[in-house]
């Protein structure tokens, strides 16, 4: 595949989240995979979207560009702090934390790794403390 395929896909999987079709999005995923280094599979992917669908999250997507197998493309996410997502996500800045109903918008930039037509590694840098501040939560230094 070119990279103007390899867009595509990681495109359509964007679109499939923001449709909330966790199955449909998963299953671009090939059976081994890697998600920020750690050995996946579609089924774990499928984990961890419906974690994300939990935080209502909507991805709008801005620039992609394309190397080779890698695409990276830069997003606005919005999401809801609704529910406490079954696995910890975005950091695990919602775990343990009571859903406070604020919305959040932060910058996201993804890389993904296409191989034979399927995604095989994906890696993000997201702006966690962003989306901590907007739902609450503030930082502060540890007491001595």
């Amino acid at each position: 595949m070119g990279t103007e395929e390899n867009q595509a896909l990681v495109r359509r999987q964007f679109e499939l989240l923001n449709a909330e079709d966790i199955e449909g999005a998963a299953g671009l995923w090939a059976p081994q995979s890697y998600n920020h280094g750690r050995p996946t599979d579609p089924k774990g992917i499928a984990r961890v979207y419906a974690s994300l669908r939990s935080l209502h999250e909507k991805h709008t997507l801005h620039e992609m560009v394309a190397a080779g197998e890698w695409v990276a493309v830069r997003t606005t996410c919005h999401g809801v702090h609704s529910a406490e997502p079954p696995i910890p996500v975005n950091g695990g800045i919602f775990t343990g934390l009571e859903p406070t109903g604020r919305e959040y918008t932060v910058q996201h930039l993804h890389m993904f790794r296409v191989v034979n037509g399927q995604l095989t590694e994906h890696w993000a840098n997201r702006d966690d403390l962003g989306a901590a501040r907007q739902i609450g939560l503030e930082l502060r230094p540890l007491e001595k």
